[in-house]
């Protein structure tokens, strides 16, 4: 039983005589702090990430626009080109996530991320202006890299910022809200489409152009408004800044930066807890991707026309903000839920997918709320797995590495979406990738458990003092 006052999040700490994570801190100055960083660091997150999602993914959106013109102009219906196009994004997005984590640290968050994304941005213009397929695969493949900045950096950035028991809801926050507004990249995109023949090119060259020119605008919005690690802030006074800091030292005690080394990163990659969590970042993104990816496919099996199945994904994001946020907050609340909120998930995942697949052709409605179910279920996954693997260590090169590998298997997750959801078996609702997307799930809520019982035992060898946690006799796991 908590003593009258405490935190339950605050657990790690209770057993020892360090001053809990806001003890002594005036409240009034410390929700006006918090609340100052939160709206410098999370909009501008919020929207670059939206802008990410939005030029991964609105390849589905060009393809279903104006009666398939880039079927007929570049042949992508034919063979497997259109899950070619979809998987070559994955590969630097995979491969360069850990290097993408050692130059966030040297340039800093602002230069790193804003030029990313402006990058990106030039590149989605360039795939409007793509006259073959082979090179529409290229730039995807282009995207890829310098996307792999962004989510990784951003996960990174916010756990600098803030103690374990607020990382879950600010992950959310800044995942969702962008998934969200991403939705409403279908309705627009469609606009976009109506501009077919405008200056020689088609509807879905316009959609990348569009789009491309908007995540420039976003990039550079970033050079002036993202703002950078805690240590290197200049928007906070000396003492704000100090409070951050001393917040993040008696949390888990990694308040100051370790160079990130091929030493360390070999070290950090060994501990197989990682590569779990990367498991569970990929179940959820198998689901999540192939919604992005096939969903107006799925819709159109469903008896809904074109214009429908372009409108219809919104209300199903706007859902998932109630599962989202909600499940953060009983994880930042309850350190021990963690696990538990992940599970029930990945269980409404897979009752949702097992709905809108398996129901006969007539039960329309129902097919279509259990999008409802899957769409809220994986991508309210996504940022709470993030979030936990980011309260399971310390050290700021752990975390760095950790982020990395974590979206890398988030990136394997969408490879996975592009191979398993066959072109040959759209009109039969996609068995192969359905199965695989439950069975992925099955597996995490298997694993979540057997996880969540580990760190229990740990902690309580820690509290008999039989093994040291993650370096530190003060770290205890939040399961």
């Amino acid at each position: 039983m908590e003593r009258k006052g405490s935190d339950a999040s605050e657990g790690p700490h209770h057993h020892s005589s360090r001053p809990a994570v806001d003890e002594g801190f005036d409240p009034a100055f410390l929700r006006s702090t918090v609340r100052k960083v939160d709206w410098r660091l999370i909009p501008i997150l919020t929207a670059m990430y939206c802008v990410s999602l939005i030029d991964r993914t609105n390849l589905s959106l060009a393809r279903q626009g104006n009666e398939m013109h880039m079927d007929r102009e570049l042949g992508t219906n034919l063979g497997n080109r259109y899950s070619i196009i979809t998987l070559t994004f994955f590969v630097p997005y995979i491969i360069f996530e850990i290097p993408s984590q050692v130059g966030l640290r040297f340039f800093g968050a602002r230069w790193w991320l804003a030029s990313a994304t402006t990058l990106w941005g030039i590149v989605m213009i360039g795939m409007g202006l793509a006259r073959n397929w082979e090179t529409l695969a290229a730039l995807r493949a282009i995207l890829g890299l310098f996307e792999s900045a962004l989510f990784p950096g951003a996960a990174f950035l916010i756990s600098c910022w803030y103690p374990r028991k607020q990382m879950a809801v600010r992950n959310s926050c800044f995942f969702i809200f962008a998934g969200l507004v991403g939705s409403a990249s279908a309705p627009i995109g469609y606009c976009f489409t109506l501009m077919h023949g405008l200056g020689g090119y088609s509807g879905w060259a316009w959609v990348f152009i569009m789009y491309g020119i908007v995540t420039v605008i976003v990039g550079l919005f970033g050079y002036v408004f993202l703002v950078d690690f805690p240590d290197r802030a200049t928007f906070l006074t000396d003492e704000q800044k100090q409070m951050i800091l001393t917040r993040i030292q008696r949390d888990r005690s990694d308040a100051k930066p370790d160079p990130v080394t091929l030493a360390k990163i070999g070290q950090h990659l060994c501990d197989w807890k990682v590569w779990l969590f990367g498991y569970f970042l990929m179940s959820a993104t198998v689901a999540s991707y192939s919604l992005a990816y096939f969903l107006p496919v799925i819709l159109g099996t469903m008896g809904f026309n074109n214009v429908q199945t372009m409108l219809l994904g919104t209300p199903t994001h706007v859902y998932a903000l109630i599962p989202a946020l909600g499940s953060a907050w009983v994880a930042d609340k309850y350190r021990n839920m963690r696990s538990v909120v992940i599970m029930f998930n990945a269980l409404v995942c897979i009752a949702g997918t097992c709905i809108y697949s398996q129901l006969p052709l007539s039960a329309k409605g129902a097919r279509y709320f259990g999008v409802f179910l899957a769409v809220g279920g994986c991508n309210a996954n996504v940022p709470l797995v993030v979030s936990w693997s980011q309260t399971a260590i310390r050290a700021q090169s752990k975390r760095a590495v950790t982020a990395a590998v974590v979206v890398a298997w988030g990136g394997i997750g969408g490879i996975f979406a592009s191979v398993m959801f066959m072109q040959k078996e759209a009109r039969k609702g996609y068995p192969t990738g359905i199965f695989f997307t439950i069975g992925v799930n099955c597996g995490t809520i298997v694993f979540a458990f057997l996880l969540s019982v580990y760190f229990r035992r740990q902690n309580r060898r820690a509290d008999r003092g039989e093994v040291v946690l993650e370096g530190s006799e003060e770290f205890r796991y939040q399961s």
